[in-house]
């Protein structure tokens, strides 16, 4: 447990990172002034602390997830020849990003946010919106997570970045989670975590434009079903995803929210299905978030070759668009052959 000392014009406690928000939560309600000087203690300190902290996870891959989550993306198969509505034999390969199925977060409902969230990196200041704004992926050519072996995920905060914006500190939080088997390192999730103040007002949605045009496509019809599913299969119980009064009335967004981790599958299932060749395999994908999407709003999912490849394969721009042709997601992967 973290310990920070908080101080404000009226009181002074010892508390953990929940008590420290509550108390913050409790000045708010009372129309008290916080010390901005003692906010910016706060952070610093907690900044010390959470990037010094590593956790470690055991799973077994098992095959009954990995079709279920074939299946919830909508796909005829999970791999080459082994259909979605078929138990995966032992040795299939997990595909990219499906390790979301495994290691799931394992705390009790209490130690979850007022969001639903996770609270392990969450810094300790009260109503924080928190969203996915990006990572990489990295995974190994002649290791890969295949059904029936034991793996171990090892989670680490690398850092934490502070910007300042018109509405307030935005907190931006590093986390690597590398997954190792029997035969040695696996792949690493890398992904950034920002959180931000709730404001009364909604929140802005960008419309950026790429102006590009894809080599390949895939339109989405994200229902409450598939977030549902999603939501459950990963064991993630953030509200936006599923709680329509909380999303729209606390939070201010026209709907629940597609999953960051979802629209990240889905980019990887796209390029999956249009490799250059069969020897091939996605080496890395770097991808920011750039606006969220909603249940019940068409997407497309869009992809196609850059001019510039990589040293020893190729390089692919992918991207996710919503309804308006705004960029929700965007991100390179780099393609090598086995």
């Amino acid at each position: 447990m973290y310990f920070y000392a908080v101080r404000s014009r009226t009181s002074q406690c010892l508390a953990g990172p929940q008590q420290i928000r509550t108390f913050f939560n409790t000045l708010e309600r009372k129309g008290v002034d916080i010390d901005i000087s003692d906010t910016k203690k706060l952070i610093n300190d907690w900044k010390k602390k959470v990037t010094k902290d590593t956790e470690s996870f055991n799973d077994t891959i098992t095959a009954s997830p990995l079709q279920l989550f074939a299946m919830t993306l909508r796909r005829k198969y999970i791999m080459e020849g082994i259909p979605a509505t078929q138990i995966p034999p032992e040795g299939t390969r997990i595909p990219p990003n499906y390790h979301l199925a495994y290691f799931p977060p394992r705390v009790y409902e209490s130690d979850l946010g007022k969001d639903g969230s996770e609270t392990r990196h969450e810094p300790p200041l009260p109503s924080l919106r928190r969203m996915w704004a990006g990572g990489e992926l990295l995974f190994s050519a002649n290791n890969p997570l295949c059904v029936g072996q034991h793996a171990t995920m090892n989670t680490k905060c690398r850092e934490v970045e502070v910007k300042l914006s018109p509405r307030g500190e935005n907190i931006f939080v590093w986390i690597d989670r590398n997954i190792t088997n029997k035969f040695g390192w696996s792949m690493r999730d890398t992904r950034c975590l920002v959180y931000m103040k709730i404001e009364e007002k909604k929140p802005e949605q960008k419309i950026i434009k790429l102006k590009k045009t894809p080599d390949f496509e895939q339109t989405i019809f994200p229902t409450p079903l598939l977030l549902f599913r999603f939501s459950a299969l990963t064991f993630n119980s953030h509200r936006i995803h599923y709680d329509h009064p909380y999303t729209t009335q606390v939070e201010g967004y026209p709907g629940c929210l597609v999953h960051g981790p979802l629209t990240l599958t889905l980019l990887l299932d796209l390029m999956r299905d249009n490799l250059p060749n069969k020897v091939s395999y996605i080496k890395s994908f770097s991808y920011r978030a750039v606006s969220p999407l909603f249940v019940g709003d068409e997407f497309k999912i869009c992809g196609r070759r850059s001019e510039s490849g990589s040293l020893n394969g190729y390089s692919y721009e992918l991207w996710a668009e919503n309804k308006h042709g705004g960029v929700a997601m965007k991100g390179n992967a780099i393609v090598e052959n086995i």
